[in-house]
Formats: structure tokens, C-alpha cells, sequence
């Protein structure tokens, strides 16, 4: 019965045991559990504590700066284009702004770490339609990727734009 265990593992287990149903049930069960760790911490490290929507926006925006960081780089040809990197870039900005919209809940802008400008608050129909800009430009920007660098540039034109009027009108300055 040991001898489909690795020698150091047999060595520890009694020779009564069924190993073979204890080794398949065992291996399930820790590997349904470490897959939920994984992907708690995945969560965590995504968003941040799901208790503080300032640092979870925060990262978020951490994440989507790289996106454009490294969309802009393909772009200057400092970084050979890849249509596939491009295309994946835009399709997490646009992914996030689902996510986005939810971390303001009221109060979260009292944070003296927040960028966020209180003018969300007063006018969240308006942020929330900024953000459905990003999603649907950046969606397309996503589209065109496959198609070339010059379709794309001009895409994540559109992209970089929406990012600057959102934060010229709801983000606090440094």
C-alpha cells in the first residue's frame, strides 16, 4: 500500500492505513484548500482589505497604472508590441472599473491617506459614468489590439483621456 508514496512519507504512516483512499480523499481536500487560500490571498493582493475601500481603490489603480504603463512603452517602441499584452491591459482596466465603482462608500473619503476629491460623493452618477466611459473605450481598445500598434495607439488615446478627466475632476492633487 506504501509503496506509491514517496519513501519518507510511507516511512510515517502505520500499515493499517489505507493509503490509497486516504492519499485521493486527503489530496482533495488539500487541494480544494489550497485553492481557496490562493485565491483569497490572489483577492487580498488584487484589492487590498476588503475593510478599507482606500487602499483597495488605491491598489486597484496601482494595478491599472501599470496596464497603461506598459500599453504606453509598446507604444513609444520602447518595449516590442504585443498584441496579446496590449489587448490584456485594456481588458483588465476595463474589468476593473466594475470593481472600481464600488470601494467609494460613504465616509471612505474622511481618509487623510485618500486622493479621492469629496466631489465623488456629490456627483457619483457622473464619476459612475466616467468610469463606464473607461470600460467601454478601453473594451474597445482591447478589440484593436490584434489589429496593429497604430489602431491601438489611437484607441488608448481615447483611454489615456478618460483617465485624465476623471482624475481632473475627482482626484485631490499630491
Amino acid at each position: 500500500m506504501t509503496g506509491d508514496l514517496p519513501p519518507c512519507l510511507a516511512c510515517l504512516l502505520p500499515a493499517t492505513v489505507n493509503v490509497v483512499n486516504h492519499t485521493e480523499n486527503g489530496m482533495r481536500v488539500a487541494a480544494t484548500v489550497g485553492l481557496l487560500a490562493l485565491a483569497a490571498l490572489v483577492a487580498g493582493a488584487a484589492f487590498g482589505d476588503p475593510q478599507d475601500p482606500v487602499a483597495a481603490r488605491q491598489q486597484l489603480m496601482k494595478t491599472n497604472n501599470a496596464q497603461a504603463k506598459a500599453a504606453f512603452a509598446m507604444i513609444k517602441g520602447t518595449t516590442p508590441y504585443d498584441p496579446k499584452a496590449a489587448a490584456a491591459a485594456m481588458t483588465q482596466i476595463a474589468t476593473d472599473m466594475t470593481t472600481f465603482v464600488t470601494l467609494f462608500p460613504a465616509g471612505s473619503g474622511d481618509d487623510p491617506g485618500t486622493y479621492a476629491s469629496p466631489d465623488i460623493w456629490t456627483h457619483m452618477d457622473d464619476f459612475k459614468a466616467l468610469a463606464a466611459k473607461l470600460q467601454t473605450d478601453a473594451t474597445a481598445a482591447a478589440t484593436v489590439a490584434p489589429t496593429g500598434v497604430g489602431a491601438f495607439k489611437t484607441a488608448f488615446a481615447t483611454v489615456n483621456g478618460d483617465c485624465n478627466a476623471c482624475h481632473q475632476k475627482y482626484r485631490e492633487q499630491d
